[in-house]
């Protein structure tokens, strides 16, 4: 249920974002003042959840998983974040939803360089229909696709990507840390990486935003950002990072459906289509996962 909630809740958030684009805000706006405001809320979440983490590890031990915990923030939360973001400038909502749960792709790549062992045929299978689903989705055969639209989608697999890296290490230190210290810890460098990156190219003195952008912006850090991510990281830490994984793919259909019903973006058959076969091929790949753990 708490994964559920997690990838429903993350489905908002490009609806979000594409709001505050429409209130004048930038991505640089979007990204740095979410990441800074969410801090408070993680740290009222790690003090309410302290006792899930265990205490035998030993201090050098405890300063590794500090490290991870950080480089996992500020590769996907600060970085992927960033270009995520950027790309919401670029592609619609519906486009950028199923992107990014590509990602259990990306942990069956990296595992099979980690292990050195071939993928089986349902893996195959699976990341022939993810890929095909992707296209679909994202109108890659469309020829009138502009370098911009191209590099939006790139944007957003490299933030899949930096998806797929955290939830490895989350999948390892949420069972050792807790769920909430570890997922402080990551949203913290994250939030760190963020206001100096803000500060450098555009200034917190210069903000200056309507009290209607600051309730987006509420509904954004709360609803999509702190619940959710703390939600996805207590049931990784429950289930496993492969279940949670499977669940997880509630996301692109939620997405599709909202930014249909509340934006007004409409997708076409190929794209429904398109959506359907990620959900098949991420699904094929989590089923064979959650049989192991």
């Amino acid at each position: 249920m708490l994964v559920a909630a997690g990838a429903l809740l993350l489905a908002a958030k490009g609806l979000f974002a594409k709001a505050l684009y429409q209130q004048g805000l930038s991505f640089h706006d979007v990204a740095a003042i979410r990441s800074v405001l969410a801090v408070p809320g993680f740290a009222l979440l790690a003090w309410l959840y302290r006792g899930n983490a265990r205490q035998t590890a030993s201090r050098e031990a405890w300063i590794r998983y500090v490290l991870l915990a950080v480089f996992a923030g500020v590769l996907c939360y600060y970085l992927g974040a960033m270009a995520n973001f950027y790309a919401l400038t670029i592609v619609d909502a519906s486009v950028e939803r199923p992107l990014l749960f590509a990602y259990p792709i990306f942990v069956v790549v990296i595992t099979m360089l980690m292990t050195q062992r071939p993928p089986s045929g349902r893996v195959l299978l699976a990341l022939l229909l993810t890929t095909l689903g992707v296209v679909l989705v994202t109108g890659a055969l469309n020829a009138r696709l502009t370098m911009s639209e191209w590099s939006g989608m790139a944007w957003i697999l490299f933030c899949s990507l930096s998806i797929a890296i955290y939830t490895l290490i989350s999948g390892e230190l949420t069972q050792r840390m807790g769920s909430g210290l570890f997922t402080l810890i990551a949203m913290t460098a994250a939030a760190v990486g963020m206001a100096v990156h803000y500060q450098v190219f555009r200034g917190w003195e210069n903000i200056a935003l309507s009290s209607h952008a600051w309730w987006i912006l509420a509904g954004l850090v709360v609803f999509s950002t702190v619940l959710p991510l703390f939600f996805m990281a207590e049931g990784v830490r429950r289930v496993g990072a492969s279940r949670a994984s499977l669940i997880s793919t509630l996301g692109p259909p939620a997405t599709a459906v909202m930014a249909q019903e509340l934006t007004g973006e409409v997708l076409a058959p190929a794209q429904w289509l398109g959506i359907a076969l990620v959900l098949i091929g991420v699904m094929a790949l989590e089923i064979k996962g959650s049989r192991r753990i």
